[in-house]
C-alpha cells in the first residue's frame, strides 16, 4: 500500500520546482495544490482538460528550450494519461529537454468518482523508455525526493511515475476563467523566462 499521499507528492515538487513553470492537471491535482500554496503565477492550472496536460507541457517545453527556466514540470494523474496515452511518443520523438512529466499514480480517476484507471497494468515508466526517453518510478518520500533533485539537473525529457494513495483532501471547487489563467501564466513566462 503506497505511503505517499497526493499533498506529499505535491508538496515535494513544489519545493523542488519552486520557481520553475508548472503546469497541473484537473481536478482534486490543481485543488490540492492550491490548497498547499494558494493561487501562483507560475502554475498553469488545467481545468477540465483530461489527457491534455502532457501535450500542453510539451509545447510550452520545446518554447522555452532556450530560456532561463531550468525546467518544464507537468503534474499529471495517471488516468488522465491514459486518455492522452499518444502524447508520450511524441515526447520521445520531440525530446524536449526541460520537461519533466510527474504522474501521480492512485490507480484510480480521482476526478470523476473514483473508478479504476487501468494504471495497474500500465509500466509508465517503461512506456517512456519504449517512446525514447528517460522513465522512473518511486513509491515512497526518499525515492521521490531522490528522482526530484536528479530530475532538476538531468537533460532530456522525463517520467517519473509516483504511487500515491487513494485519499482525496475535501477542498471547494477552483472555477477560475482558463483565459484568465492562461494570461496570467503566459505573463509569469514573459517576464521570468
Amino acid at each position: 500500500m503506497p505511503h505517499l499521499t497526493r499533498l506529499d507528492a505535491l508538496g515535494a515538487v513544489e519545493r523542488a520546482f519552486p520557481r520553475d513553470p508548472i503546469v497541473l492537471t484537473l481536478g482534486t491535482t490543481v485543488r490540492e495544490m492550491l490548497h498547499l500554496t494558494g493561487v501562483k503565477p507560475n502554475h498553469l492550472y488545467v481545468l477540465d482538460s483530461m489527457g491534455l496536460p502532457p501535450a500542453i507541457g510539451l509545447g510550452l517545453a520545446l518554447g522555452l528550450e532556450d530560456s532561463k527556466f531550468g525546467k518544464l514540470v507537468v503534474v499529471e494523474g495517471d488516468g488522465s494519461l491514459l486518455m492522452g496515452f499518444s502524447a508520450l511518443s511524441t515526447i520521445g520523438r520531440l525530446s524536449p529537454s526541460k520537461l519533466f512529466l510527474v504522474v501521480l499514480d492512485n490507480g484510480t480517476y480521482a476526478a470523476t468518482g473514483g473508478q479504476p484507471s487501468g494504471a495497474e497494468t500500465t509500466d509508465f515508466a517503461a512506456v517512456a523508455r519504449a517512446c525514447g526517453f528517460d522513465g522512473r518510478d518511486a513509491d515512497d518520500a526518499q525515492a521521490l525526493e531522490r528522482e526530484l533533485d536528479e530530475a532538476r539537473e538531468a537533460d532530456g525529457p522525463r517520467l517519473l511515475r509516483v504511487r500515491i494513495g487513494p485519499e482525496n483532501l475535501k477542498t471547494g471547487y477552483f472555477l477560475e476563467d482558463p483565459v484568465v489563467l492562461g494570461h496570467s501564466f503566459a505573463e509569469f513566462l514573459r517576464l521570468n523566462g
